[in-house]
């Protein structure tokens, strides 16, 4: 029988789902990148609303009442019904020599449900269900050129964006914790690379449009093994020692483009250029590309999330055979990852709403995969937010702030910044349970 709580929360997380799944596939995710040119500008990590604010970590973390999408394993400690849901506003700072730009963009971050199958001490089993924007793209390039006394203007746009649907599972024998998750990732990109005849709307202008749709299977292996540190107190939550490890590799990945050639006009109206004429059509069909180990990462934690907890992770990424669907002179290698971050509650248990208030602190150093003018990319972030309490249920709201910078790439680009924002519900409820008094 489920309790009327339950039906409480369901009917909260079937108007959620609703609102935050119609804005994730209808609003215009974009990211301003010039990166996101060579497939490394927009990517998003999979992580729930609270892994934002300890800077994506969750290798070794486990929690009774928050999701954790970097390692399934932790699935099996779940004790609670949980549902999570957040959105982000990041605004991008580039600097481009002497010039400066800056924009803000908004995005949903994550959709989740996950479930507690079976809570026996010694053996557990828990499932989730996630739904997230995976990667963005927005770029857009401009050349002057004056050729023959023909002065024209050189571009190259791209936009697109990519989804990835991740069904997690995760079962604990005693001390030791082992999950899988299976990620189905899609998405579209399309470029558009052209000339513009300047100071004559009525010329006929080149462009080559090129589109890709992508699909892959994606892997994720999870360990996890604790160890109670110290004595056993009534009165306090006892810390332990969590190890974690997993490996994702990918199983099958498909690529379809199509390559057009047109002529074109400026519209007088907008501005845009306007399909008038198509040359020729090309469908490229790459097929299956190459499959095998796409990173392992290892990570511990010491303590317990409802008191206090220090984490930290490692992650080793293969790219140095990955290659774009456009050509290009980039190349790519296989990077390190390493965060650290801490949180905590006052006083877990208290009722006092500042008391239940939860801390959370990360930063994280990591090396791009992009190399661009033989100059490697490396990123160095910070992060910080606090998970307060709704009412008296174990339910928080999820406020993050997040501060990444970019620097390297050649003469492209010196430096990016950007700040992200990052709001999210985590609600929980015993789903399934017997009522024992009436």
């Amino acid at each position: 029988m489920i309790s009327n709580s339950a039906h409480r929360i369901s009917k909260k997380i079937s108007f959620l789902a609703f609102a935050f799944g119609a804005i994730l596939f209808s609003s215009s995710i974009c990211a301003q990148s010039p990166y996101s040119r060579f497939g490394f500008g927009g990517y998003l990590k999979p992580q729930s609303v609270g892994q934002t604010s300890t800077s994506s970590l969750g290798i070794g973390f486990r929690s009774t009442t928050m999701l954790n999408l970097n390692n399934p394993a932790a699935l099996s400690e779940l004790e609670w019904t949980t549902f999570e849901a957040g959105a982000r506003i990041d605004n991008y700072r580039i600097n481009l020599g002497d010039q400066t730009f800056s924009s803000p963009t908004g995005r949903v971050s994550n959709l989740a449900i996950a479930i507690p199958i079976r809570v026996k001490n010694k053996k557990r089993w828990g499932s989730s269900f996630s739904l997230s924007p995976s990667g963005v793209v927005q770029y857009a390039f401009n050349e002057q050129v004056d050729s023959l006394d023909i002065e024209h203007t050189k571009y190259e746009r791209g936009s697109g964006s990519s989804y990835a649907v991740n069904w997690s599972n995760g079962w604990r024998w005693n001390a030791t914790s082992i999950g899988l998750s299976c990620i189905y990732s899609f998405g579209t990109e399309s470029n558009f690379q052209g000339i513009i005849v300047d100071d004559s709307l009525n010329a006929r202008n080149s462009r080559k449009t090129s589109r890709l749709n992508h699909q892959s299977l994606q892997f994720n292996l999870g360990w996890q093994y604790t160890i109670p540190l110290g004595a056993s107190k009534p009165d306090r939550f006892r810390p332990k020692l969590t190890l974690g490890a997993n490996l994702a590799a990918t199983a099958q990945a498909n690529r379809n483009i199509t390559r057009q050639d047109e002529l074109t006009l400026t519209s007088v109206l907008t501005g845009q250029e306007v399909a008038i004429d198509t040359l020729s059509v090309e469908e490229v069909s790459v097929g299956k590309l190459p499959k095998g180990m796409d990173h392992v990462g290892f990570g511990l934690s010491v303590g317990d999330h409802r008191a206090w907890l220090i984490h930290a992770d490692y992650r080793y990424s293969l790219y140095n055979e990955y290659f774009h669907w456009l050509p290009g002179a980039e190349t790519y290698r296989n990077t390190h990852y390493a965060a650290l971050g801490f949180r905590g509650t006052p006083n877990y248990s208290s009722r006092n709403f500042f008391a239940r208030i939860e801390y959370r602190l990360g930063g994280h150093w990591e090396q791009s995969p992009l190399i661009v003018d033989g100059v490697p990319l490396n990123t160095f972030g910070m992060a910080f937010g606090v998970g307060l309490p709704m009412g008296k249920s174990m339910s928080r709201l999820n406020l993050s702030a997040a501060f990444e910078r970019r620097s390297g790439g050649g003469t492209l680009l010196s430096q990016e910044d950007w700040v992200s924002l990052v709001i999210g519900v985590n609600l929980n409820d015993k789903w399934f349970v017997k009522r024992k008094f009436n």
